[in-house]
């Protein structure tokens, strides 16, 4: 069973993370961009084998939470780590412009046997809870994500969770054992002055040809394999690992994925995520691979997108959140103990690249303000969300070249930064929770 896109109010699933496109800052595209510790399948003759198994390592400024939500911790646009112990609730503020829209993510990993669950919320002023997500997973190896956004679109007395300027969100951690990393990303997004084209339809799976090509997964979302676009790619997976890979989509571009994980002596319980640039689930299928090769996603029914538009940002059930340009990451994990899988990734990108919406320009930056002189955390980009930039004429890199020229206008970004089922057959097992949209008294 796969379940793809979640209303507000709707209960869905878990696990996710990116990078956007556009001219990435010196910092964050050592984090996120290509680099020589990031393999791709361009370099994969130069990693003939790997040491060792994949470990999750998390990355970011370390902050602590604050206990409650008067003293919360005010964070800009960007990636930070926290630890958290169970049960525990810290607080955080970010500064939301009026027009702007703020996305929040939270990533917890743990690998103690138990739930481990990862809540997100909203709240105001009066402490009333504006908007809520959970992240949840019972797999003996956890990776738990839970994302919010909202829109600081009013003003007045009555419209607390909307309203421009200080905004305060918690995260609370409900699990066993010591206590563990918690990843935290924040993007701002500036209103728009022309949306772009209207949403489209779920792209359908083409088949990309050519041979299989080697590539090597990493183990966490900010060292993900690179898929440079569509084919065919083919690496191994040892039990008690997740694999992760990603592959870059601009304004107007779909995808669909596959992944075909190899048989083998007894049962390898597996998991495969798709997650979009901010580390929202999409898609997910969970299931057990006995002898003989399964394929998950298969290509009459595979994880896929709509071409990536501003207007593809409803809450309609069975949408895809697929409003966002830049990096989309395939998860894939093999739990327990065994012999080593093979892993084989299948990747169709369709579409055409258009120039997308038109982003107000930021009124804190000077239209000639040179790049060399731009503040930490900001810089220039031509279009879709990345983390600590704002909007300029110029800059770029080689990592962004190629989706900067797919940007049209002065657009800008602000930011930073499953019980197991033995057996053959499918079985979903990660359940994630939206709650109230709107202040709940």
């Amino acid at each position: 069973m796969k379940l793809r896109a979640f209303p507000a109010c709707a209960a869905a699933l878990v696990l996710g993370v990116v990078s956007l496109p556009g001219v990435l800052p010196h910092a964050y595209a050592a984090a996120n961009g290509p680099a020589r510790d990031r393999p791709s399948a361009e370099s994969a003759s130069e990693w003939p084998g790997r040491h060792g198994p994949r470990t999750y390592t998390p990355s970011g400024t370390p902050v602590s939470g604050a206990p409650d939500g008067a003293r919360a911790v005010s964070l800009a646009p960007g990636d930070y780590v926290d630890r958290m112990a169970d049960k525990e609730v810290k607080y955080y503020a970010v500064d939301v412009p009026l027009g702007y829209t703020v996305y929040v993510s939270g990533t917890t990993v743990s690998t103690v046997k138990g739930l481990e669950a990862l809540d997100l919320k909203q709240i105001d002023e009066r402490s009333t809870s504006c908007k809520t997500d959970t992240g949840l997973s019972q797999s003996v190896l956890k990776v738990v994500t839970a994302s919010l956004n909202w829109g600081a679109t009013a003003t007045g007395r009555n419209n607390s969770c909307t309203k421009p300027g200080r905004q305060v969100f918690s995260a609370t951690r409900r699990g066993t054992g010591p206590p563990v990393p918690l990843e935290l990303r924040i993007f701002l997004e500036p209103a728009v002055s022309d949306t772009g084209p209207a949403e489209s339809v779920i792209a359908r799976y083409t088949e990309p040809g050519g041979s299989p090509v080697p590539v090597l997964g990493g183990g966490s979302f900010t060292d993900a394999g690179t898929l440079p676009g569509s084919g065919h790619f083919t690496d191994d997976i040892a039990f008690g690992e997740w694999a992760f890979y990603r592959v870059r989509l601009d304004w107007g571009q779909s995808l669909a994925v596959q992944a075909r994980v190899g048989g083998g002596r007894g049962y390898a319980p597996t998991e495969v995520r798709l997650y979009n640039p901010v580390r929202e689930e999409l898609a997910q299928e969970s299931g057990s691979v006995s002898d003989t090769e399964h394929i998950f996603a298969g290509r009459s029914d595979p994880f896929a997108t709509r071409p990536v538009r501003y207007l593809n940002r409803s809450d309609r059930q069975q949408e895809v959140a697929d409003m966002l340009p830049g990096w989309y990451y395939l998860a894939v994990a093999v739990q327990g103990e065994g012999e080593q899988r093979s892993l084989a990734i299948d990747v169709s990108v369709g579409g055409t690249r258009e120039p997308g919406p038109t982003y107000a320009p930021d009124p804190s930056v000077s239209a000639t303000t040179p790049r060399s002189t731009a503040s930490p955390g900001r810089v220039a980009t031509s279009g879709g969300p990345t983390p600590g930039s704002a909007a300029q004429p110029t800059g770029g890199n080689q990592d962004s070249a190629g989706a900067s020229a797919a940007f049209g206008g002065p657009a800008v970004w602000l930011g930073l930064p499953l019980a197991l089922l033995l057996g053959a057959g499918l079985a979903t097992w990660v359940i994630r929770r939206r709650g109230p949209e709107t202040p709940c008294d």
